[in-house]
Order: structure tokens, then sequence, then C-alpha cells
């Protein structure tokens, strides 16, 4: 069978690179959200170092750092299982019987674990983003902390916002995700749907040749009761 005979081939391929290109744009978006998050604290330092010097500010923003690597891990999981099935839907027909027949259930198990690995990931960080903020400290040179009323007073200063929520880069980190995820669940429907359709087409073939190896063996034993009457006559 040829690769484009497959069921919904068309749409397959279609959803399925859209799956990959939404899974790439997110783990780009995860890597672009952490180097502006390290652009941003050293930018809050410098600043805070021409109002103060000496003055050292720590900014934890390992909450949202750690949902966007898990969110990137996920999206990278949902790359490598798209790449996959785009490979597995062009060349399935010169792959080996034994890989053709495990292809789509294995397939099924990828896209499965890499959507709800996506949901949940994305899940979380959309939440952090939204309602926590950064944890800024500021100490003096002599490793007194300062208070956070002085602390709030220079980040007004600065114009920084410790709220996740203000920052572009991390809307887009929360945002890229959800398209992927809806990609990968459509591909996840349409692998079941067409792993049934070929299911159901390889039990009528079955049922074709059996028939066909049926109407050959009775035409067979037809020929030789006759080429025994014929002898007998």
């Amino acid at each position: 069978m040829s690769a484009s005979s497959a069921p919904l081939f068309t749409t397959r391929l279609a959803v399925y690179f859209l799956a990959f290109a939404g899974a790439i744009v997110s783990i780009g978006a995860v890597f672009n959200a952490q180097h502006e998050t390290g652009i941003s604290k050293a930018n809050t330092q410098a600043g805070v170092s021409k109002l103060t010097p000496g003055v050292t500010v720590y900014i934890g923003t390992s909450d949202v750092w750690n949902a966007g690597v898990a969110e990137g891990i996920a999206n990278l999981l949902l790359g490598a299982t798209s790449g996959l099935a785009i490979l597995a839907l062009l060349f399935s027909s010169r792959f080996p019987q034994f890989l053709r027949t495990g292809m789509m259930p294995l397939l099924l198990v990828l896209w499965t674990l890499s959507t709800v690995f996506v949901l949940v990931t994305s899940t979380i960080t959309t939440v952090f983003v939204a309602t926590r903020q950064a944890k800024v400290e500021a100490f003096l040179p002599n490793g007194t902390r300062m208070p956070d009323t002085l602390v709030q007073t220079f980040s007004k200063q600065l114009g920084m916002s410790p709220e996740y929520s203000t920052f572009g880069y991390l809307k887009f980190m929360t945002i890229a995700p959800w398209f992927a995820f809806v990609f990968a669940l459509l591909s996840t429907i349409l692998t079941v749907v067409a792993w049934r359709k070929s299911a159901a087409t390889s039990a009528e073939s079955d049922v074709a040749e059996r028939k066909a190896a049926a109407a050959e063996k009775g035409e067979g034993d037809a020929g030789s009761a006759e080429a025994i009457n014929d002898e007998k006559h």
C-alpha cells in the first residue's frame, strides 16, 4: 500500500505538521523567556546599583523557571512524536512488516502521553504567570536585608514590576503551547480514527483473501472430480 493511500493521509499530514510547528514555536518561546528573564534581572541589578551602589538584588523566579523547563520538555516530546508520525506516514510502505504493524499503536501511546504532558505543563505555567510574581529581595554590602517597602520603592523608580503577567515574553510562553496542545489533541484523535479504518480495511482484506482461497480450492476439487469421472468413462 502506498503512503498516499493511508487512511486520512492528507488531513493527518497537515495536522501532524502543525503539531510539530507548534511544538517548535513553544520550545523557542521557553528559551526566549529564560533568556529575557536573565537580561531583565541583570538590568534590574544595574539600575539598583546606580541608585544605591553596593546593594545586591536577588530576584527569585524558580517557580516560573521550573514550569517553563517542564513545558519545554513536554513540547520536545511532542515535537519528537509529531516528527516520527510524519516520517511513518510518508515512508511506512518502506518499513518492515513488523514495524508497520506496531507503528500505529506506538504512535497512539506517544500522542496520548505528549498531549497530556503539554496540557498539564501549559496549565501550570499559565496559572503561575497569571497569578504569581517574582520574589525580590535587596541586601546591603554588609549582608543586611533591606525592608520590602524600600525594595518596592526602588522597583517603582526603575519602572519594574515583579508580577509575571506584566512581561510579554512570559505571556507568549503561556500562549504558544496551547496551540501546540490543540493540534496534538487533533493528531491523537486522527490517529485513533486512522487506526480503526486501517484495522477494518485489513479485516476486509483477510475475509476477501479467505473467500478467494476457498473459491480456488472449490474449483480445484471440482476439477479433480471431473478428471476422475473422465477416467472412469
